[in-house]
This record gives C-alpha cells, structure tokens and sequence, in this order.
C-alpha cells in the first residue's frame, strides 16, 4: 500500500403558478454553454452544461430562464439578454447566471485594478485574437460584476456558476504517452481591440467578497485547472456544472431531511467535483454575507438526473459530444502501439472495447514500459498483458463509484494535497461527517489488489469523531490507489466479511459485487485516488 465553502445565498420562496409576478419570488436565470470556437479545440460538455442546469432549475419551480448555446452566445446577444433579465428581476428574486466555456486572461483594462494586473474574460464562440471586430467576442468578469451590482441593487439574490479556469497551473501533470487533455482555459498574445466594456471603473476594482447577495462558485483555484471530465454513463461534462445540477435536484440534501440548504448545496459540489475528476480540480466558493438560506423541498422529487422538456431542450443524460457514453457503456482499452491483438485471449469479465489510442481509452497499456496509464495518471507499473484483466475490472469498479458519488456521496480527500507523492513520504486519509456511523475503508491499488484498511483487529467499528483520518507511507508498488469509503448508520458486518475474504487478492469486481449487495439505502461512498511514484 502504499477555500473554505460558506453558505449560499438564494431566495427560497419558488412562486407558483397562480400568483402574480408582482408578488411571486421568481427564479430566473441565463445559462450559457459554448463548445464551438473558431481558433480553438472544440469542447464537448459545455452546451450540455447549460442544458443540465437548465432542466433541474425547471424541475424546482423556475419559469424565467433562458439558455444561449454556442452560435447564440454571441457578445450582442449575451449583453441583450442580461439587460432584459436586470429589467424582469424584481426585490426577493434569485438570478442564477451560469457560464460553461473557455477562459483566459488578458492584461488589465484599468490599471491597477487587478493586483497580477491582468482581467478574467469568458471567451465567446466568434473570438479571433488576430481580428479587432471579432477579439471583442468576449465578456470581462468585472462586466460581470456590474450587472451583479445591478441585480444586487434591486434586493435580488446572485448565484454566479462560471464552470471556467483561468490560471496554468495543475494539479498532477498528463502522461505525455496519453491523449492531451481538454482543459476550459487557453493562451494568448493578446492584441488591440474595438471592446467597449460595459463597467465602471468601480466594476474592474470590484472583489467578489464586496458583494453583499452574491455567490460565486468557481470550477478550480489557483492550485488546479478545470478539466471536462467523462461522467460514466453520461458524457463529457465540467464536473461543476453537473454537481450542481444533481444538487438541486435533491442530492444535496446531505443530512436527508428533505430540504436543501446553500450549506449543503456547496459542500455536495465540492464532493462530488473532486472525485468526478479524479481529484484534479477543487472548487471555490465566495461568501454572500447578507442572504437568506435556499430550501429547496425534496420529498417526492426524484434525485436523478433530469429529463428535458420539449425539443430545443435536449435530455441531459442522451449522448452529447465526443466520448459521450450510455448506462452499459463498456471500458475502453488501448495499446499504446496500436496493436488490438495484445489483448486477444485474456479472461476479461466485465464489458470492454479495445479501441485506438486516439479514441479517448479508459486505460492504455504500453507495451514497451509495461506501464499502464488512465486519463493522464500511470496507475500502474511493470503490468504483464495477463495482468491486465483486473486493473480493466478496477476501472469498472471506478466507474461504478463515480456514478455513486453523484448520490449522496461521503467526503474523502488525500491531504496534503493531489499531487504525485514520491517514495517515503507521508500522506492522510480524511474522512468528514463519520460521527456515530459505521466505517469501512479499504484500498484497490493500481494493478487491482483489494487491501482491507479499516475496521481491522481491535479497531472500532462504529466512529466516534466528526472526521476520521487514516495515516499512509508511500512505498511499492507505485500507480494509483484508489481509497474506498463506506459509512451506515448500522455495522456493515457482511460487507467487512466479504472484504476480509478479499483481502490481497486482486478481486475488484468481486468487491463491487459485495458494495452493491450490502450498502443499504442509508450508506454513504465515496472515494479518492492516490497517485504515487518512485
């Protein structure tokens, strides 16, 4: 074996269908999802970003939302469609504006306003640096910011989702050996152009800790870039965008008393965007100081992902863009040479597809190092070909937790941080919010092996303590291990004896098989990688 979230702030009244707009507390919102650029690579999960938010808001009451995606989102139209919306907002309202696309930064339009000296911009489809007209297809966050004031101005409640990065920095570095990774930010030389922002000086000198009703709620800080991420049955997504989405529509609501507070809302998001993107992304979330709590009533509203309604709306969970998957979606297996035959005759139980390096594998085997890679990690080393059976029922097994952590999931990090840890040193299991609960933990390392970690000899088997935290060394074998967390209000007995049954063996479909028949109804899973070399 080797930034603090506070609470959000949006109205909580949802105005029904027969009372008046005068007196109504609306929810009301643009969504904005753009995957088509003309100098850059295309995405895939931003327009289905906006979609996704789109319907679960609909499904708690919103009638006034309006959804511009790709072509659409053009600076006139976004401009336009903001100014209608300050107009419609009326005191008690709750504006959700989202945005899921490319970002940059440029230097800064007013100087000294931004202590690095450069400004955020939210980049449009039609953005070409190298044209005057067109490097104008763009929107700055401090214009944001004025019509946050704006809304603010008129006693309504701000939720501000850019599922967007800015910064270079990374969590983990990609495997050059893998397929180069979609990040929602991009570079350039920024040059002269015809833009007329639409905010004050007072706008660009703006924090969004001044905003009195306003959170915001960022896909990755300084430390970490905001990749799109291959959610296992739906698709490419930005992780963010989907956390909050399936919040709202009632996972969220982490202590089960079928209301969802913006406390709750928040810590779900982060949850569950840490383990969809395999820990490298962490979002931020600023503090709106003078609002009052969202309750949304989730008794009898299904948690699962929304259905579209009406054609211009697609169903979020239908394929949307390259690498978009289904329910029975198999794992995809490559050979770094190319080469289909290196797994011709290996006992593979759960479905796969061998497919081209290029198409976006699950795993890649190189048959030069004997390494194994997945979406930019080596997860294990000196793999034989007659290994790789269960390190692909490992990935299965992967999948099978990420759609879990959409649920209800537990809280599990790796501390000090996500990065590669080296030989010899040490790092910390956390596990949040265990009070009074039965835990088991255990470990599949990279090749497949099931190690049991917790309950063992004389531990305890129900937890005392808010948090629980599990001390680790790295040593060999060196890849990836992925940390499993299981938490029930009862002793999960069946469940410890199965993993006791599997202890050191490379088993990890037989552990899926034991998680799905002995987690109950009232269990929490979540889970985290540790990523580790010599």
């Amino acid at each position: 074996m080797k930034i603090a979230l506070t609470r959000l702030l949006i109205a909580a009244l949802v105005a029904t269908a027969g009372q008046s707009g005068a007196s109504a507390r609306e929810i009301r919102g643009l969504l904005i999802g753009v995957d088509t650029y003309r100098g850059f690579p295309r995405l895939a999960g931003s327009a289905a970003d906006a979609h996704d938010l789109d319907a679960s808001l609909r499904s708690i009451g919103a009638r006034d939302l309006r959804v511009l995606i790709n072509a659409a989102a053009t600076r006139r139209s976004i401009m336009a469609a903001l100014d209608d919306l300050v107009t419609r907002t009326q005191a008690g309202d709750t504006v959700f504006l989202a945005w899921s696309g490319y970002g940059a930064q440029e230097p800064g339009h007013v100087l000294g306003s931004q202590p690095d000296g450069m400004d955020a911009v939210l980049l449009l489809g039609g953005f070409d640096v190298k044209n005057r007209v067109d490097s104008g297809e763009k929107l700055l966050e401090r214009e944001i910011h004025g019509y946050i004031r704006r809304w603010e101005e008129k006693g309504a409640q701000v939720v501000f989702i850019a599922d967007v990065c800015f910064g270079e920095a990374t969590t983990r570095d990609v495997d050059p050996r893998s397929a180069p990774m979609a990040y929602r930010s991009v570079s350039y030389t920024a040059r002269s152009d015809d833009l007329q922002p639409a905010a004050t000086q007072a706008d660009a000198r703006t924090a969004p800790v001044e905003f009195r009703s306003t959170t915001f709620l960022a896909a990755a800080d300084k430390q970490s870039k905001a990749p799109e991420v291959r959610i296992p049955g739906v698709g490419q997504r930005g992780a963010l965008s989907y956390a909050v989405a399936r919040g709202i529509r009632g996972a969220a609501d982490l202590d089960r008393d079928g209301t969802i507070t913006g406390t709750e809302l928040l810590e779900y998001a982060r949850r569950v965007t840490y383990q969809l993107s395999d820990q490298r992304q962490r979002i931020v979330a600023v503090e709106a100081p003078a609002a009052a709590p969202f309750r949304v009533i989730t008794r009898g509203n299904a948690v699962g992902p929304p259905k579209s309604q009406g054609s211009d709306r697609p169903d979020p969970d239908a394929k949307v863009g390259a690498g978009a998957r289904t329910q029975a979606d198999p794992i995809l297996i490559a050979s770094l040479d190319g080469d289909p035959e290196r797994f011709a005759g290996l006992a593979i139980q759960s479905a796969h597809k061998v497919v081209q390096p290029g198409a976006n594998p699950d795993l890649v085997w190189d048959p030069a190092t004997h390494d194994v890679l997945s979406v930019g990690d080596v997860i294990a080393r000196n793999v034989d070909r007659y290994d790789l059976p269960s390190i692909i029922e490992r990935a299965a097994l992967l999948h099978w937790l990420k759609q879990r952590a959409t649920g209800s999931p537990l809280a599990v990090r790796i501390a000090p941080d996500d990065r590669l840890h080296r030989k010899g040193s040490r790092v910390e299991v956390e596990i949040d919010d265990v009070a009074s609960q039965a835990l088991v933990l255990f470990n599949v390392a990279g090749d497949g092996t099931v190690e049991l970690l917790y309950p063992i000899g004389s531990d305890p088997p129900i937890v005392h303590d808010p948090k629980h935290r599990l001390q680790l060394q790295v040593r060999a074998p060196f890849g990836a291990d992925q940390i499993v967390a299981v938490s029930s209000p009862r002793r999960m007995s069946e469940l410890e004896q199965a993993l006791h049954q599997l202890d050191r063996k490379r088993s990890p479909l037989k552990a899926r098989e034991a998680l799905e028949k002995t987690i109950g109804a009232d269990s929490r899973v979540g889970s985290a990688g540790l990523f580790t070399a010599p």
